[in-house]
């Protein structure tokens, strides 16, 4: 007979915590039951500054990342947004919204350089272009996108999404979504303003939109769905001056000013927490000069600038926080002309597209006071028209209408504009610009 050793197995009751602890890890879920990771892939990025939110979790993200988690979990519901773009760079956030029901990580950034879109008013057109390493413009692939009517001006979103146009000769509105190479396709054309107009604005927290009515004295106000499709507000629209020709927001969302080109006239509104425009009043410009076609606010609040195009200014008033009410302050010489304003995104300086002399007027910016910069003015096309800024401040390209080309700028010690040329904008009579 053989004798085999005995084995003896000892035994522990493990807390029920422990265990179910254990048993989620075992899973792959998060370390409370119903509480998960959330995260996902990154693509393009290139540069720091990317910062991610999901409510009030944020995460900043380097670099060169593939992928990301953020330090918190959620339980339910969630929102990935882009809280901070980097530098040089928009991302975009797809699959961002959800509610988890196990760990995510499906949501997915896409990042790429800046993209440039000129409006094209004389050919109904819409060029795109990618912003090069040295600031220098090239169309994309399809250079040029095709619609209905004689574009006016074009609105982009914070991520660089969608985008939303209006025209010089219809009512129409059209929703633009943006892929994640830059590229512009029609998304939907349908809601209308009252009348024609020459400019659009967005929200601060992109929840709606308005639409100048030049030939209706009114501003036409909307409400924006998830896709982008605008809806009438009730009232549909709010009273202006004769010929309105440029809207601007303050950055809290708690105003709106529209400049009146043949009153002399600037209209003040309070916004409502439904994004209807409440008048307050009126200020006359007429002592002062003629033809305001130029609006912008200061990125901090507290100060609005607006150009005269018929008495070659641009005046600046202080913005009263708690009514909105505006104060004269200080006015400065520009070329002739002056039709669009915009300021970089530290508020520190302004440039002035003078449509009469060809020329972009450069100042420093202090309060509410600007400065010109020692050289005054640089040199553009013919009748520069339209302006704007790349995010990173960087970059600044003028839409020349009189010959059909943008000019290319950099912004070097002090903001001072360096030139790098034109280039043909794609098409003809360009009088919109906006970089993303």
């Amino acid at each position: 007979m053989s004798l085999r050793p005995k084995t003896h197995r000892l035994h522990f009751a493990l807390p029920a915590a422990l265990l179910a602890a254990g048993l989620l890890a075992a899973c792959g879920g998060g370390s409370d039951s119903g509480s998960y990771t959330l995260g996902g892939t990154i693509s393009g990025l290139a540069t720091d500054g990317l910062v991610l939110a999901n409510g009030s979790d944020t995460l900043a993200v380097a670099s060169g990342a593939t992928r990301f988690t953020f330090d918190g979990t959620v339980s339910g519901s969630y929102a990935v947004s882009i809280s901070s773009q980097p530098s040089g760079q928009t991302c975009q956030v797809s699959k961002g919204s959800g509610s988890a029901s196990g760990d995510v990580a499906s949501v997915a950034i896409s990042c790429r350089t800046y993209r440039v879109y000129v409006a094209n008013s004389a050919s109904n057109t819409l060029s795109q272009f990618a912003v090069g390493s040295g600031g220098t413009l090239a169309a994309l692939g399809t250079a040029t996108l095709g619609v209905s009517y004689a574009p006016s001006a074009l609105v982009v979103n914070g991520d660089g999404s969608r985008a939303w146009l209006n025209y010089r000769d219809d009512e129409a509105l059209t929703v633009l979504d943006i892929d994640s190479s830059g590229a512009l396709s029609v998304a939907s054309v349908g809601a209308e303003a009252a009348t024609f107009g020459y400019a659009l604005a967005l929200a601060p927290d992109e929840s709606h939109l308005y639409a100048l009515n030049y030939g209706g004295a009114s501003v036409s106000q909307f409400s924006l769905a998830s896709s982008g499709k605008p809806s009438a507000l009730s009232p549909a629209s709010a009273a202006t001056g004769l010929s309105p020709y440029a809207l601007a927001i303050t950055p809290d969302g708690a105003y709106a000013y529209v400049a009146n080109a043949s009153d002399d006239t600037i209209s003040q509104y309070a916004v409502s927490s439904s994004g209807a425009l409440t008048a307050k009043s009126t200020v006359d410009v007429s002592s002062r000069g003629s033809k305001p076609q130029g609006l912008a606010v200061a990125p901090g609040g507290g100060y609005l600038f607006v150009t005269l195009a018929g008495s070659a200014k641009v005046l600046s008033y202080a913005i009263n926080s708690s009514t909105g009410a505006l104060t004269y302050s200080s006015s400065q010489s520009t070329g002739t002309t002056p039709r669009a304003i915009v300021l970089s995104s530290s508020g520190a300086q302004a440039y002035v597209a003078n449509a009469g002399s060809a020329t972009v007027s450069q100042f420093l910016v202090s309060g509410g006071t600007l400065t010109p910069m020692a050289t005054r003015t640089v040199a553009t096309g013919s009748t520069p028209s339209a302006i704007t800024i790349t995010p990173d401040n960087a970059y600044l390209y003028v839409a020349n209408a009189g010959d059909g080309t943008v000019s290319q700028y950099t912004l070097g010690s002090g903001g001072a504009l360096g030139a790098l040329g034109t280039v043909g904008a794609g098409g003809s009579s360009p009088v919109g610009i906006v970089a993303r």
